[in-house]
Order: structure tokens, then sequence, then C-alpha cells
């Protein structure tokens, strides 16, 4: 006496659940996000990025004279850099919009991504910065009102959905993928098309060593550069996701060196 029983729509729902025998908790799937059911394995992002490594990126490298990050004289460059930075850091200052399905607490590799995203938004705002041979006057006032900006925009500016955070990050992706090459040749010390031509006078395939140098690298700058940004834009994506962006990432870097090759030929 005083139990209460469940009710007759609370059986017929538990009916409509079971089907062939499988039991299918409804709490569980409410708490599952929408968008994990169905993960995209490569997104737009990931297609402009390949496109931009694999063959703009060596060509605009090759046509600015092969500069390294740190070399001034490069005022289109710079300014991209400097672009791409203030917007990445509006996309940090803007409220995120709780959406349906949404996770409402970083994960744990979530929140260790923030370490490699502020070092790799130090590198390209330094880059950039250099890059256009800025007096050291004009660095602070454009770091004074980028902190005015971001204070204005998280008081002012109302939480902004996905599509608006991905197009704040993804130029920032875009720069990070255009600096690969640069920041290569500085760590090697000579340039990349002469190390591979040097590795394989005719193909690729005496270029072992180098290249798994250059993919061993390219894994702390993916984490940097691409996937830490893209995090602040949206948590999304698991393990299987990410390996396969990485994977094409990858492979780009590997189109990119031929044919950056061809082009230093």
């Amino acid at each position: 006496m005083g139990e209460a029983r469940p009710s007759h729509r609370h059986h017929r729902q538990q009916g409509a659940d079971t089907v062939a025998g499988n039991h299918i908790d409804p709490g569980t799937t409410a708490s599952v996000p929408p968008r994990l059911k169905s993960p995209l394995l490569l997104r737009v992002e990931d297609l402009l990025l390949a496109g931009w490594v694999a063959i703009a990126s060596p060509f605009l490298f090759r046509l600015g004279g092969e500069k390294g990050p740190f070399d001034s004289g490069q005022p289109f460059e710079g300014l991209l850099r400097i672009g791409a930075v203030l917007a990445v850091v509006a996309c940090l200052a803007a409220r995120r919009k709780v959406e349906a399905g949404s996770p409402q607490q970083p994960s744990l590799l979530n929140r260790a991504s923030v370490g490699p995203f502020f070092g790799g938004l130090l590198l390209v705002t330094i880059s950039g910065f250099t890059a256009l041979g800025a007096p050291i006057g004009a660095v602070y006032a454009v770091l004074v009102l980028a902190v005015v900006a971001v204070i204005a925009i998280r008081v002012g500016v109302p939480p902004v959905d996905i599509l608006v955070r991905r197009a704040l990050v993804s130029p920032f992706v875009m720069v990070a993928g255009g600096l690969y090459w640069s920041l290569i040749e500085s760590v090697v010390g000579t340039p990349v098309a002469a190390t591979v031509r040097r590795s394989a006078a005719i193909d690729l395939r005496g270029a072992g060593p180098f290249l798994f140098f250059l993919i061993a690298f390219s894994a702390v700058y993916y984490a940097m550069l691409v996937y830490a940004p893209r995090q602040i834009a949206e948590r999304e994506g698991g393990t299987v996701e990410w390996l396969f962006r990485y994977a094409a990432f990858v492979v780009s870097i590997v189109l990119g060196i031929g044919w950056l090759s061809i082009l230093s030929g």
C-alpha cells in the first residue's frame, strides 16, 4: 500500500522499446548525443586542409622564396596569420551556444588539448608579427585591442552556434597548414625538396627515414595546430574519427613533398 504502480503508458513504452528480444533502456538512448550516433570520419575542414597541405601550401611556399616561419618581408602572409589568430581568439571569447545533444562538460582529451592549443596560438602569433616586421609598439597596440575585443565579445555578443565557431577557427587551421613546410625546413636545416631528392633521386622510395621524421613531427604539429583549435570550436569526434583525419593529413604531407620536389626540380 502506498507503492506507486507503473502506468499503462509506461508498459506500452517499454513494449515499444523491446524489438526482437533486445531491450533498449530509454534512459540510455536519451543520453547519447545525436551527433555521435553517425560520426563523420572526414569533415569539410579536413578536405580543405588536405588540399591546402598537398597542393596549395607547397606552391605558395616555393613562390615566396621558401622563407622560414620567422623571416620578415612577408606582409601578405603576416596579415593572414594575425587575422586568423584574431578570429580564433574571437571564437575562444564567444560564449558557447548549448545545443541539443552536445556534451555539457569537456572530456579529459578536450582539457588536455588546451596546452597544445595555446602553444600553437603563440607560435602563429609570433610568426605573423615577425612576417610583418611590425615594431614592438604596434604589437602592444594589437594585443591591447585584442584584450578589449575579447571582453566586449564575452559580454555583449550572444552565444554563437557551432557553424559560426567552426567558421572562425577554420582560417587558423588553414594558415597553420601553410606554415608546415617552413617549420620543417627550420627543424631540418635544409630545403625539404632538396633533402627528398638526395634521399631518393627519382622517387620517394628511398626517403624512408626522412619521411618517418616528417610524420613523427606532424603528429605534434597536428595536435597543436589542427586538433586543439577545432576542439575549441566544437567538442566532437572520437579516437577513430581523429585517427582517420590525421591519416588523411599525413597522406597530404607525403603528396605535398612530391609536389614540392617537382616545383623545386
